[in-house]
């Protein structure tokens, strides 16, 4: 099957101009009224998991049960346009109007269908209170392609289709008077400025997102993961996957740009972070771990490093994989992107539901900077999706904020309650001085995180790469050497990331004995790590480099097998 996920070109001219990036602003001025207050969860009678689920979200969020809505819909993931607008919008709609929630009154849209010059007569929500809703596992997923909707010849067939998310139609729900077909320009898009949401925006759209996964028991953790993490904020390592795509008018090119600046706010904020820059997807050998945010993409199914027994993603974790159809279904451990990360312990996740085109999915650094701002799962989101009525689906929990203050007060917090992510906080304070350019100021810190927490196997990792990073190498060897020895065999991603960091550093540092020394270890005690991460060949470029003949045996094994497998 071929996929056209690149966005067509003569698209590019139907769209606003991409600001160099939005502006961002602090927590505190991130923080929106309660937005629980504000807050539905939908689920399907004919489901009998779906409102025990509902119940345990509300009470989690504090939502009263009168804001508990029961629907009689079908429990497949994929469903009619007629099924959609008779069993799930129609009577949603009634109900939002009986509860005087939807109150509309007659306007005039400028042009809101993306690709028409149209202003469109529509009845609009006034002071709509129903800013979220929340979908619960067992309400459908996507809306099929009805091939009886006509759109006009004006509109490029690229923009006709009526297929989508049913969390996309159901976020323009105050909106009466649109068409089933094309998609709908998002006023809550962040081109400008990231900014909280608030009654101007409900009154066009609700933010819709769904409690879906695998298995009940997973859509639980999720709720409980996310209440969890709030008590101080989601802490760990983040990692991207970009293919690294040279040609700046590959359409394919945005994606790349939207990961790396991603990384770069993350950077910005104090992580740790790794970025893959192979064109292909990042090897299952990777050693990734504690991860607490991963974006990347482009393949099919779930695969590289997640896959191993030994890569762990951390409580209220985040991540993406940019792929045309990564939310085919949300309800396989398997197949696609979203059920494969959620049952590996992600908590909040997103993805496309059919073919969206690149330029439709979420910009994921827009996104990024919404949770970095402070803002909601739900907000963010929002966001970073340019158009509504189309492919993309939200799970998570809406109401999930991963960074709920400023970072001071959380580091402050954690310490008095002396919770286990303070060694993450602290490192990441040392890091912020770093990135500040106080080398004098980051000593000091980093020697005093290693008097606070000795032995800690994190902080040994964070401080040598804090050194490694100034260019102290020679503190950063020891502490890396350190943490190695404290390490045992069962720890083989940590061993592994550790030897691939002080190979590279003898390597820079023209330390050839002890480079090759490193290599050669990785080779003996990671073999398949050192095929497929390509550290084998490139230790074998650095022997060549040197003018080294005589290999060491391992390293000797795996040239000859290279070697063998070329004839």
């Amino acid at each position: 099957m071929i996929c056209r996920f690149a966005l067509l070109p003569a698209l590019l001219f139907l769209l606003p101009p991409l600001s160099a990036r939005a502006e961002t602003i602090s927590p505190a001025e991130s923080q929106s009224p309660n937005l629980a207050a504000h807050t539905v969860v939908v689920y399907n009678r004919a489901d009998p998991d779906s409102q025990p689920l509902a119940e345990t979200y509300a009470k989690a969020r504090s939502i009263p049960p009168d804001r508990l809505l029961g629907i009689d819909c079908p429990v497949t993931e994929e469903i009619t346009r007629v099924d959609f607008e008779t069993k799930i919008r129609q009577p949603l709609d009634e109900l939002f109007v009986s509860r005087g929630w939807l109150k509309r009154s007659e306007t005039i849209l400028p042009n809101p269908i993306l690709g028409l010059p149209d202003n469109l007569p529509v009845q609009q929500s006034q002071e709509n209170p129903i800013w979220i809703m929340v979908l619960i596992r067992g309400v459908p997923l996507k809306i099929a392609e009805d091939p009886t909707v006509v759109a006009p010849e004006a509109l490029m067939s690229q923009l006709r289709p009526n297929a989508a998310a049913v969390d996309s139609e159901l976020a323009l729900l105050p909106l009466r008077g649109l068409p089933t077909y094309g998609l709908v320009s998002n006023p809550y898009f962040a081109d400008k400025r990231i900014r909280p949401f608030g009654q101007f925006f409900a009154n066009y759209l609700i933010l819709v997102t769904r409690l879906d996964g695998p298995t009940p028991d997973i859509v639980r953790r999720m709720i409980q993961d996310a209440v969890e993490t709030e008590k101080t904020e989601l802490t760990g390592r983040a990692f991207f996957d970009i293919r690294t795509i040279e040609k700046k008018d590959d359409p394919y090119r945005m994606g790349d740009d939207w990961i790396e600046q991603a990384a770069v706010l993350f950077q910005a904020r104090g992580f740790d972070i790794e970025i893959d820059r192979k064109p292909e997807v990042a090897s299952k050998w990777i050693p990734w771990d504690q991860i607490a945010f991963y974006a990347g993409w482009y393949t099919w199914n779930f695969e590289g490093p997640f896959e191993l027994p030994t890569t762990h993603f951390r409580k209220g974790a985040i991540a993406y994989h940019i792929h045309s159809f990564s939310a085919d279904t949300v309800r396989s451990e398997t197949k696609n992107w979203v059920g494969p990360l959620l049952s590996h312990g992600v908590t909040a996740t997103m993805g496309a539901v059919y073919e969206p085109y690149l330029r439709f999915t979420p910009d994921i650094s827009l996104f990024v900077s919404g949770l970095l701002s402070g803002l909601t799962f739900a907000e963010s989101a929002y966001q970073s999706q340019i158009a509504l009525s189309w492919m993309v689906t939200f799970v998570g929990d809406p109401l999930y904020r991963p960074f709920p203050r400023n970072f001071y007060e959380n580091l402050d917090s954690a310490q008095t309650a002396k919770s286990p992510n303070l060694p993450w906080l602290r490192l990441r304070k040392a890091r912020l001085l770093a990135n500040s350019g106080s080398i004098s100021e980051t000593r000091a810190a980093v020697n005093q995180l290693l008097e606070d927490f000795p032995k800690n196997k994190i902080i040994l990792e964070g401080s040598a790469d804090i050194f490694r990073d100034l260019n102290e190498k020679k503190d950063a060897t020891h502490l890396y050497e350190e943490d190695l020895d404290l390490l045992g065999e069962k720890e083989s991603q940590d061993r592994l990331r550790i030897m691939m960091k002080l190979a590279e550093i003898f390597r820079r540092d023209e330390k050839t004995k002890a480079a090759l020394g490193m290599y050669e270890k990785i080779a003996q005690e990671f073999p398949e790590a050192n095929r497929g991460t390509g550290l084998g060949d490139r230790a074998l470029s650095f022997a060549s480099g040197e003018g080294i003949s005589e290999l060491p045996p391992a390293l000797q094994a795996y040239k000859d097998s290279v070697e063998a497998e070329q004839l």
